[in-house]
């Protein structure tokens, strides 16, 4: 609701740390139906910079878990109303390689050649 303005006003850095709490507290029941969605919109905050830094290292971080979860919920349980948000782990973890490949290209590499 926070992150979406849905009934309260729209509160990214709340929502994040909403997102936070709820993996850090989740148990291992809850995760099989929970934790993917949660990786997803985690992942999609941190490459976007939503209530939060910019930090594609740790949006690839959620996507792969993201997948993880998600994939087991559509293959091994059936739920295919998460297939589309397992797309969105996996296009989502391109574009946060994409965002780390563009970072590296902008340094200047220098090699200590003794």
């Amino acid at each position: 609701m926070y992150y979406n303005g849905y009934y309260v006003e729209k509160n990214l850095k709340e929502a994040l740390l909403i997102y936070e709490r709820c993996m850090e507290t989740m148990t291992e029941e809850a995760a099989s139906v929970v934790a993917g969605p949660v990786l997803l919109r985690l992942g999609n905050m941190h490459l976007n910079g939503e209530g939060t830094k910019k930090d594609p290292r740790m949006a690839l971080t959620c996507y792969q878990s993201a997948e993880r979860y998600l994939y087991a919920m559509v293959v091994d349980d059936g739920n295919y109303m998460y297939k589309k948000s397992l797309k969105g782990a996996i296009e989502g973890q391109e574009k946060a390689r994409a965002e780390l490949a563009n970072m590296m290209d902008d340094r200047e590499w220098e090699f200590d050649r003794k």
